[in-house]
């Protein structure tokens, strides 16, 4: 009897759980069954048996996907960057048991992610091992003169975030044809192995030479045909150079092995294929460019890859990587005396995009991104990409830039690097705010242009005092340096003040000035002759002024204002008050005038015309004042008008004492 009691009050309790918290565990099973993307991904290995069969067109392979839980909770879906079609498909499992497809729609075709349900949620700390089999169809056709693949395998998918993952693979080479591939060969084991790359790249090109350099560690192969030989040649010895050059500068050099491939018949510059795989286009061509242009690109290529493969970049859109990557190269170029060329005529593609009034700014939304119809990638992402990183060194100093610069390959090895977070880094190794530098290179639209308006040399007993003045004529205000060169053949630099529109640099020296230059060493992207500004331009930089302390800039913003005829009544209406803060009372007056002419009404027409009284009152024109008065009492709208910056409210009462007594200022 007890025994039944028991299994009575036991189904009681069953049923219980089952009517009270049926739905809550429902929840939570489906809950286990949601992908979730964990903010540092973690990274893989990769073991794939792998075979191109040309004659159908095929890559098929099998192999182990293994990972590691690094997060805090448990990981029970999974998803590959793969797809399901009649040329595609993929078995996934784990000991033996085929993976459940969550994919709402199951049969073919089913787009890529591809999410798979975990045998049991994968606990923190713990590790998986997949066994994978796949196959891909439409490779290039079986006589093709070169095959490139980079997605070629399923691959674990964490939101679209770039990835870092370990690779063994093995692959059949098809009979004539060179390989490249994202690994440094090992002969006991047969595989291409690598520890960390964020692409696996096989490249295979029909009738290629090859040829191998070995420097510090690392196996430089370059593919080539013979009609490119000398040109791979130069490139070759160029790229060892190269990773001597960056392993002995930065401390080592991200990858064991490197490819140079060839590409466009057109020598035209080159690419990050894959992982340590770069191409280098036009090497047929060698005689139609300088040496030079080979040797920088050759350096360029290969900085990519400690920004860009190594250090990776999620920002949209993507300048950083690029920015960083060049200033590898120029770091290059300038210790091979092989000039500055290249890197000014970057800088220049930038200003081309600025003298035709484009939108460089760096920082805008995706949706703003994909709309745009200018060479977004050679004005912006290349040219004020690497305007930025040349700006910031000289703003911090080259000691200062290199440690930021050695600090975010130290500590972004294998991750993103976004630039708010390389911001960071900046200010945590200068020990300064930023926010003014990032908020005009990347965040505007401004433009850099500043001119040595006169200089002058005197001579004082046995010693000469040399005055230069230095306007700033764009619209992004920065220290630029200033080198002063004298007869003696010494000279001296100093810098312009970020906050001076017009700066006169004072120097001494015991010989006669004999020319100033402005920003000497080419780092800043200035153009000569600044942009005459837009209405709009003017607008917004009035928008801009502060209310009180504006002074000369109020002055110069009113002076283009009545050039331009400019028809925007707020802003008339703020440079009358700015105009008024700086003292200058018949400039004042003229912008209230010029807001009354472009029909301005309400609190701000009536406070206009008080204002026109005031200045009357100031300049001494007493029956003047009285009429602006009386007709702003005409426009009372009752309510109150503030100038909290002056303690002032002004209102019909505050017009009824003014035609009592005349306007009074004591800062006049």
């Amino acid at each position: 009897m007890k025994k039944i009691l028991s299994f009575c009050f036991l189904n009681r309790v069953s049923l219980f759980i089952i009517l009270i918290l049926g739905p809550f565990l429902v929840l939570q099973a489906d809950a286990q069954k949601k992908f979730w993307v964990p903010s540092d991904p973690p990274q893989a290995q990769y073991k794939i048996d792998a075979r191109i069969d040309l004659p159908n067109r095929i890559v098929e392979g099998e192999g182990t996907v293994t990972f590691r839980n690094k997060t805090s909770s448990p990981i029970s879906v999974v998803a590959f960057d793969w797809s399901i079609s009649s040329v595609r498909s993929m078995q996934v499992s784990v000991k033996g048991k085929s993976l459940n497809l969550l994919n709402t729609k199951k049969s073919p075709p089913v787009s890529s992610p591809l999410l798979y349900e975990l045998p049991r949620p994968l606990k923190p700390g713990s590790k998986i091992r997949m066994d994978i089999a796949f196959s891909r169809g439409g490779i290039s056709r079986a006589d093709a003169q070169e095959i490139k693949l980079v997605s070629w395998h399923p691959r674990l998918w964490w939101g679209g975030l770039p990835n870092h993952d370990d690779f063994e693979v093995k692959l059949n080479t098809p009979a004539g044809y060179a390989l490249a591939a994202s690994g440094r060969f090992n002969k006991k084991t047969d595989y291409y192995e690598n520890k960390g790359v964020a692409t696996f790249g096989i490249y295979l090109g029909k009738d290629l030479k090859t040829e191998t350099r070995e420097v510090k560690g690392v196996l430089i192969t370059s593919l080539f045909t013979e009609a490119g030989s000398e040109c791979a040649r130069l490139c070759l010895d160029t790229a060892a150079d190269v990773v001597k050059f960056y392993r002995d500068w930065l401390g080592f050099y991200p990858f064991k092995f490197l490819y140079i491939i060839p590409g466009a018949t057109r020598p035209m510059g080159g690419y990050p294929f894959a992982s340590g795989i770069v191409v280098i286009h036009g090497q047929e061509k060698f005689a139609d460019k300088p040496l030079l242009h080979w040797k920088w690109i050759t350096a360029h290529e290969i900085g990519h890859q400690y920004w860009g493969e190594y250090v990776m970049d999620d920002d949209i859109p993507s300048w950083l990587w690029i920015g960083l990557g060049i200033y590898a190269d120029r770091e290059y170029t300038i210790f091979r005396n092989l000039g500055m060329d290249k890197h000014i005529g970057l800088m220049n593609r930038y200003l081309s995009g600025v003298r035709k009034r484009l939108d460089t700014t760096i920082d805008i939304p995706p949706e703003q991104f994909i709309r745009i119809k200018f060479d977004h990638n050679n004005i912006v992402k290349h040219g004020k990409g690497f305007s930025v990183i040349s700006a910031l060194e000289c703003v911090l100093g080259k000691e200062t830039f290199e440690r930021i610069y050695k600090k975010c390959l130290k500590n972004y090895g294998g991750k993103c690097l976004r630039y708010k977070e390389f911001w960071r880094v900046s200010e945590a190794e200068s020990g300064q705010s930023l926010k003014w530098f990032f908020d005009q290179w990347v965040r505007s639209n401004k433009y850099l242009s500043y001119q040595i308006t006169s200089q002058e040399s005197i001579q004082e007993k046995d010693k000469y005092i040399s005055a230069i003045r230095v306007e700033c004529q764009g619209s992004m205000q920065m220290p630029v340096p200033v080198k002063a060169v004298f007869e003696d053949g010494s000279s001296e630099i100093k810098y312009t003040s970020r906050l001076s529109k017009v700066d006169d640099l004072i120097f001494e020296s015991p010989s006669k000035l004999k020319e100033a230059i402005l920003d000497p060493d080419k780092k800043f992207a200035m153009i000569e002759t600044p942009l005459s500004m837009t209405a709009k331009e003017l607008s917004d930089l009035i928008s801009q002024l502060p209310w009180q302390g504006a002074g000369e800039s109020a002055l110069n913003a009113f002076k283009r204002a009545e050039s331009l005829k400019l028809d925007n009544t707020y802003s008339w209406y703020k440079l009358g008050l700015t105009l008024f803060d700086g003292g200058y009372i018949g400039e004042s007056f003229n912008a209230f005038k010029k807001a009354t002419e472009l029909n301005i009404f309400g609190i701000r027409h009536f406070s206009t015309l008080v204002w026109m009284g005031h200045l009357q009152d100031l300049l001494g024109n007493r029956e003047e004042a009285l009429k602006y008065y009386r007709e702003a009492l005409k426009h009372d709208t009752g309510r109150t008008m503030q100038h909290d910056q002056y303690g002032m409210r002004i209102n019909r009462q505050w017009i009824e004492e003014r035609l009592k007594t005349p306007f009074k200022w004591g800062k006049r």
